[in-house]
């Protein structure tokens, strides 16, 4: 009896063993299958919800729990941008599609307003599309801030495409599938869409915009060691997958954030103590240096 239990036992791991083999084939780095798998099963359930729930009151409860837990997923989309997360297309447009409805943030977005827009000029900020300071000289409060990148996030896409016409069309292209898409389940269902997918996409990208704020405000200068706040807190950087290593990022920003911690310790002595910060969602004066 006990020879069949293991035989059993040992019988039932298979699965999960070809799994584990199968997601090592699909994931450039092994240290995204946790959090996208927790991604997909948080996307299942919006739509388990979306489909069978007839109570306004759990969608409620359910919309305040979504704000906060799409607000993080914001930084795990903006990782992708930089790394793509899978070895096929096919499946990093299909990731791109549901960080989409989850964040507001489409395919492509942020490759455009981020990687080609921010980073080429968070030092410079005439140029910088998340510029923290006004073309008149004047430092924007976050509240401020926030609204200005948020309102001109996508005309600001739109701007940095015209140089990158291949990237254009890419952007193009997702946009339209984002939006045939949500047209769909609107017509199905509307009160439910607007509370299970389009209020928590619209929270998300103001809630993201102003979480950046304390990065780089503040910071006019050409020196890349002195151009970024960052953030030790373990928590913040397991949430937000080591945005809190916010000089290495922007040094080495095609760098998958799984490997930020060891890259900050090669180059932390080149870091001013000053330019550390506690992780304070609410900007306060105080909270500004660790």
């Amino acid at each position: 009896n006990r020879t069949n239990t293991c035989e059993s036992e040992y019988f039932y791991t298979i699965p999960y063993i070809f799994l584990f083999f199968f997601l090592m084939q699909i994931f450039h780095h092994k240290a995204d299958i946790l959090p996208i798998t927790l991604f997909v099963l948080y996307f299942i359930a919006d739509f388990i919800l979306y489909f069978s729930s007839s109570s306004l009151t759990l969608i409620l409860i359910y919309l305040a729990i979504s704000i906060i837990i799409k607000g993080f997923i914001g930084a795990w989309n903006h990782h992708h941008q930089h790394v793509l997360t899978f070895i096929s297309p096919l499946l990093n447009r299909m990731l791109e599609i549901m960080y989409g409805f989850q964040t507001g943030i489409i395919g492509y977005a942020w490759v455009l307003h981020h990687n080609l827009g921010h980073h080429l000029h968070y030092m410079d900020q005439s140029l910088d599309e998340s510029a923290w300071k006004s073309p008149s000289g004047k430092v924007y409060s976050a509240l401020e801030y926030t609204w200005i990148v948020t309102m001109t996030a996508y005309p600001r896409c739109w701007r940095v495409s015209a140089k990158f016409p291949q990237i254009r069309k890419k952007f193009v292209m997702m946009a339209i599938i984002q939006l045939v898409l949500l047209t769909i389940i609107l017509i199905y269902k509307p009160l439910e869409w607007a509370l299970i997918f389009l209020v928590p996409m619209i929270t998300g990208i103001f809630l993201w915009v102003y979480t950046t704020y304390s990065h780089h405000s503040g910071l006019e200068t050409d020196d890349p060691y002195a151009a970024s706040y960052n953030i030790r807190s373990k928590w913040y950087n397991i949430f937000s997958g080591n945005l809190g290593y916010h000089t290495a990022h922007h040094l080495k920003w095609n760098m998958h954030w799984s490997k930020l911690p060891e890259f900050h310790r090669e180059i932390e002595s080149k870091i001013d103590e000053k330019f550390y910060r506690n992780y304070d969602p609410l900007h306060l004066p105080e909270s500004k240096t660790a």
